[in-house]
């Protein structure tokens, strides 16, 4: 999760934010405390990490369990 302007680049590490609940199409996180109170101005997964080590992602297809979500980046303007 980015939320700090100066931080929302490629190179600068974003601020780890755990699942806390997930479904078979939805995935919820928490707020992490260095962003609480400001805005989230973006939100990225497997983004510098791809390809990650086989069944070590986070998030797999619904339909075949080997298959890992594809890296997502959202940013929020």
């Amino acid at each position: 999760m980015c939320c700090d302007a100066t931080k929302c680049g490629d190179y600068v590490p974003w601020t780890l934010t755990p699942i806390t609940s997930h479904s078979g199409l939805s995935v919820t996180v928490q707020v992490p405390s260095e962003c609480v109170g400001k805005q989230v101005l973006g939100l990225r997964y497997l983004w510098r990490t791809t390809p990650c080590p086989f069944k070590q992602a986070a998030i797999y297809s619904g339909t075949d369990s080997n298959l890992p979500s594809p890296p997502y980046i959202k940013l929020f303007t």
